[in-house]
């Protein structure tokens, strides 16, 4: 019998609002796919055509919204994207 991973992730939803926020400054970036956490503070985030890496002090910040996200920012995390080839 299959066990279907039942696990509403909270980051998943932000992350997704957070990309498209990224797509207006990289908008060759792909869709999420899947993400997971790199290091203490850093999450790789999985995409249809490559990876992004987001510091999760700026997701926090995208999650709150006490601070909204600089356009410097978002580029900072657009220069995270590597491609993969398919």
């Amino acid at each position: 019998m299959a066990i279907l991973d039942f696990n509403p992730d909270d980051q998943k939803s932000d992350l997704i609002v957070l990309i498209k926020k990224i797509k207006g400054v990289k908008p060759d970036l792909g869709a999420y796919i899947e993400h997971f956490h790199y290091s203490d503070d850093i999450i790789i985030v999985k995409l249809t055509n490559g990876f992004i890496k987001i510091n999760e002090d700026l997701l926090l910040k995208h999650q709150t919204d006490k601070e909204m996200i600089s356009h410097k920012e978002l580029t900072k995390i657009a220069d995270t994207f590597v491609q993969t080839v398919l």
